[in-house]
């Protein structure tokens, strides 16, 4: 499948045909909810509560998308030479192609030294583009990567719009090597992109890269972060990201949650947020069509007695509406009611919240497997992701929905096993990390 029909077959499936009022209301607006995973609790009793606020994104048509403010930031260093090289040409071929009139692109190379090879400009003579993108993609030299992003940021920054969809694609096969180099250091670059409305996408290729570096550029900035384990595959990822850019929906997206008196927050599971005293605060920066990106907050409810309710939580969602450029708000009384019934409280949870918070939870495993895998002890990091899957298999479930979904975890935990009998240590790394990173950052399509 080559680059144009692999794009088209992932963004067919966002075109939509819309008739009426109605549905033209529902393609503007993302369905925001939220969900308490146990609502009816016994009376004067404490166990851990989880509070989940979602953001869901609706099916909205490609015609009718956002313009993307674009920067490919690529490494041309040595260990870029041949195939690989010759695929992020492609790739960046490809980007020129899709994008439109309405569209900004810049593309930053970086060896030793990071170099505009195409100015932030409207997206104009694409052979022109074209032809500069062939005769700059050489590789040699080192791997300054700080250098590169910061450029990118600056690139993007020239036309920053928050009616735009704000986007960075880095993409790198080995580690930084010129210049700062730390995990926190380029992490501070994805704080910085955030704070402009900027998501960082990273793409490492091969097993070389520093993929604890690549998923913390993209975590503070709300990208995705991919493994693309042999170059062939850079083909489907890009198609992949450009689907997600270009069905943008909402961006700025701030959550807000104050919790009552006698309500105590514990931690928040996957994303990460501050919580001051008895208000957490959750950013994200940009949501896409069909899907659901959620804040899931562990918290400890105050005691009550049976057949009263009483406040739990008061919650407001903002963010910039794409489609109708205003910003949206929403916000939601939460409360919590008690009852002298154990099996009515059971009757009354809410299984999907309650497989949410266990998938997180099987992030929190496969963060300690990758400890493992670090010291060298294959054989315990697979027993924690057997143990992983046992848990999820584990749960009291019997909605179909909640049912397959903690399906497809126990799946997924299931492949990582397959790929560690399979795979080299690093490569197997690289993919627990790509899963860690999906699972904690909610990039999941609705079905």
């Amino acid at each position: 499948m080559n680059l144009k029909h692999c794009f088209l077959a992932l963004t067919l499936g966002l075109l939509v045909v819309t008739g009426g009022a109605n549905a033209q209301r529902t393609l503007k607006n993302p369905i925001v909810k939220s969900e308490l995973a146990s609502p009816l609790i016994l009376e004067n009793t404490q166990h851990k509560n989880y509070l989940k606020i979602s953001l869901t994104g609706l099916p909205r048509s490609v015609e009718k998308r956002s313009p993307v403010n674009l920067t490919l930031v690529i490494d041309r260093s040595g260990s870029m030479r041949g195939d690989r090289i010759a695929r992020a040409t492609e790739a960046a071929i490809m980007a020129v192609n899709t994008l439109g009139s309405q569209d900004t692109l810049s593309v930053v190379v970086y060896d030793n030294v990071a170099e505009v090879i195409i100015p932030a400009a409207k997206v104009g003579d694409k052979k022109k583009l074209i032809s500069q993108i062939r005769e700059q993609l050489d590789a040699h030299g080192g791997t300054a990567l700080f250098a590169g992003v910061s450029r990118g940021i600056k690139e993007t920054g020239k036309f920053l719009d928050k009616e735009r969809v704000n986007r960075i694609i880095l993409l790198s096969d080995g580690q930084a090597n010129v210049g700062p180099s730390s995990t926190s250091e380029l992490a501070e670059l994805g704080k910085i992109a955030a704070r402009q409305g900027i998501a960082v996408t990273t793409m490492g290729i091969g097993e070389q890269y520093n993929e604890d570096l690549m998923a913390a550029i993209a975590q503070y900035s709300d990208g995705n972060h991919v493994f693309v384990r042999i170059s062939e595959d850079l083909e489907k990822a890009f198609a992949q990201e450009f689907s997600d850019v270009m069905s943008v929906m909402a961006q700025d997206v701030l959550v807000e949650i104050t919790l009552a008196e006698g309500v105590k927050p514990l931690r928040l599971l996957g994303r990460e947020g501050e919580i001051q005293g008895n208000t957490v605060t959750v950013r994200l920066n940009q949501l896409y069509a069909m899907q659901e990106k959620y804040v899931l907050l562990e918290l400890l409810p105050a005691k009550g007695r049976a057949g009263r309710s009483q406040p739990l939580a008061d919650v407001k969602v903002s963010y910039d509406n794409l489609a109708t450029g205003k910003k949206d708000e929403w916000n939601q009384h939460v409360v919590i009611a008690y009852t002298d019934s154990a099996d009515e409280a059971k009757k009354a949870q809410v299984e999907e919240v309650i497989v949410d918070a266990a998938i997180q939870k099987t992030a929190l495993d496969h963060e300690q497997a990758l400890k493992l895998i670090d010291a060298g002890k294959m054989d315990e990091a697979k027993a924690v992701l057997r143990g992983s899957a046992s848990k999820l298999k584990a749960l009291p479930l019997s909605a179909p929905a909640p049912m397959k979904k903690a399906q497809e975890s126990v799946e997924e935990n299931l492949r990582l096993l397959e790929k560690m009998d399979a795979s080299s240590q690093e490569a197997t790394r690289k993919s627990l990390k790509e899963n860690q990173y999906r699972t904690k950052n909610l990039s999941s399509k609705t079905h």
